[in-house]
């Protein structure tokens, strides 16, 4: 299940509008970079895509989560129950290490364990 899109499975937080280029199309459940200024791209950090963005629709916003509860899918070395994670490819996970917390990477906590190519539950915003 390489590269899944992210499933909400409980809101904790609405979605709140993040500016996005006009001509970017986003799936719903992909995992958003931010860059600046307060702008979702399309790999890294911002969140999760609340809805689907089509590109040239004339639309400069899109709604993204920055907390919730997600089934998500485990990168090639895992996650662990409790750990923080960070994105490592394309919608995959695996748990952070010391280096990437100081960094800002963390993007949330593994509710379950999971190996590569599993789907598993992270709190979405919640760090350890």
């Amino acid at each position: 299940m390489a590269n899944s899109m992210a499933v909400l499975m409980v809101e904790t937080e609405r979605p709140i509008m993040m500016t996005c280029a006009e001509g970017t199309t986003i799936a719903k459940g992909q995992c958003l970079k931010l860059t600046d200024p307060y702008t979702a791209g399309d790999d890294e950090f911002a969140g999760i895509c609340a809805a689907e963005k089509i590109g040239g629709d004339g639309l400069t916003k899109v709604a993204v989560y920055r907390g919730g509860i997600f089934k998500v899918e485990a990168g090639t070395t895992g996650v662990t129950v409790g750990k923080p994670v960070k994105i490592e490819a394309n919608n995959e996970f695996t748990d952070t290490t010391a280096n990437d917390s100081d960094s800002g990477y963390n993007w949330g906590q593994a509710l379950e364990t999971a190996t590569n190519g599993e789907t598993f539950l992270m709190e979405l915003g919640r760090f350890n």
